[in-house]
């Protein structure tokens, strides 16, 4: 008989919170696309059956009343082990194929590419680091032709300290964090294929046929929200939601229109960033999204292709920037005679409101439920409007998220 606490790292007392917990902890650590040793696959098989015999046997402890002890007596392990073990093979195989699916999904998004290279980078600038945190305190000393701050600024050496021990312990495997998924013959692919048996007509594109690679928008619903309080600094939100994922029919000049759009708008923002002769870098950045979506307008007008993202352009968004950019407004300064735009010390307080205060704002657009702003004031794609109508997401309001996904959804 397996010791099915000790395959999840348990104790025999185990609560059902626990056992989920273990289990998703394991789950991401063995599973075959991360681990990549032989037996990463039985393993993940073998850590799936645990889960399923030790959650039902937990559910049975704790549903079954103390006071029926003829009923527990009743309760045979052995013949519940053979009950559950090939349910728990048929299931353990069935989250293996589903955590595949969703993994492929994520490398597929193009994010895995992102995170992989964002960690190729920190890797590279990590000794840089260190070695600027171990120097600070000699140059200081130097500076000051004194001893002293040596001792006060001693845990720059530590922090140095710990970031090149680490490098050292992973020298072998420093820069074998894996391999891209998306190489340069692949993503040509993307513009080349194309579906020969195609029958559905694109929808950005007027008279063509939907032979590319379709865009999609996921909705979330909401159903409950389960709150856990441990102790200090110990809480915890799920979410119980719905999701639905609707594939917009995309032509191959459509998938190459809007390829040419992302760019336009990365570069737009990218050279405002580094170029524009402006002091408020928050400026910058507003200044570099109006020109990219003035440009990548043009080219939409002209190709006659329909924005992938027009399902962003309701009352309930024209309110929000119009909020947030008078109030940026009041708080900057602008010389007509030198041509200087600079923000006051408020700069830093509007851009964590900004950040944090556009999920309490979306709420409040949102508060009248007989009125939904955010719903697309142009014609869409079949039934996307009904998912607007029926208070469908299209992503989870909560602070910082609110400001990024809009803004990651309409360059990307």
């Amino acid at each position: 008989m397996k010791d099915y606490h000790q395959i999840l790292e348990l104790p025999s007392d185990c609560t059902i919170d626990e056992i989920k917990q273990a289990y998703r902890r394991l789950a991401k650590k063995y599973h075959p696309d991360i681990n990549k040793s032989p037996n990463a696959h039985e393993k993940f098989i073998e850590i799936s059956e645990a889960y399923e015999v030790l959650l039902h046997q937990a559910t049975y402890r704790e549903t079954t009343q103390p006071s029926s002890q003829y009923q527990q007596s009743q309760y045979n392990y052995d013949a519940f082990i053979r009950e559950v073990r090939e349910a728990a093979k048929r299931q353990a195989q069935m989250r293996y194929q589903k955590f595949a699916r969703q993994h492929e999904a994520f490398r597929e998004s193009g994010l895995f590419d992102l995170i992989l290279a964002l960690k190729y980078i920190g890797r590279v600038l990590i000794p840089f680091i260190a070695m600027g945190l171990i120097s600070i305190p000699v140059l200081v000393c130097f500076s000051e032709h004194s001893i002293a701050p040596f001792f006060y600024l001693f845990f720059f050496w530590v922090i140095g300290g710990f970031l090149l021990f680490d490098l050292f312990l992973k020298r072998k495997g420093y820069f074998k964090l894996g391999k891209f998924y998306y190489s340069f013959h692949k993503l040509l692919q993307f513009y080349y294929n194309h579906n020969d048996f195609a029958t559905e007509k694109c929808f950005y594109c007027k008279g063509l046929l939907a032979d590319s690679y379709s865009y999609k928008i996921n909705f979330i619903k909401i159903k409950d929200i389960r709150l856990q309080n441990q102790g200090p600094l110990q809480h915890y939100a799920g979410y119980d939601r719905k999701e639905i994922s609707v594939s917009m029919p995309r032509s191959r000049k459509a998938f190459i229109i809007h390829s040419i759009t992302s760019c336009i708008k990365l570069f737009c923002i990218t050279g405002a960033l580094i170029f524009m002769p402006v002091d408020s870098y928050v400026w910058r950045f507003i200044s570099g999204a109006f020109l990219g979506w003035v440009f990548s307008s043009c080219v939409l007008l002209v190709t006659r292709t329909k924005s992938k993202t027009g399902y962003f352009f309701s009352f309930g968004y024209i309110l929000k920037i119009i909020i947030w950019l008078t109030v940026l407004y009041l708080f900057t300064n602008i010389d007509i005679q030198t041509m200087t735009i600079s923000s006051s010390d408020y700069s830093k307080f509007i851009l964590f409101m900004m950040i944090f205060g556009d999920a309490f704002l979306e709420q409040l657009l949102k508060a009248p439920k007989n009125l939904n702003l955010f719903k697309p004031i142009s014609k869409h794609y079949k039934n996307i409007r009904s998912y607007f109508e029926g208070h469908y997401l299209l992503y989870l309001e909560i602070p910082l998220w609110t400001t990024i996904y809009p803004l990651v959804r309409w360059i990307f």
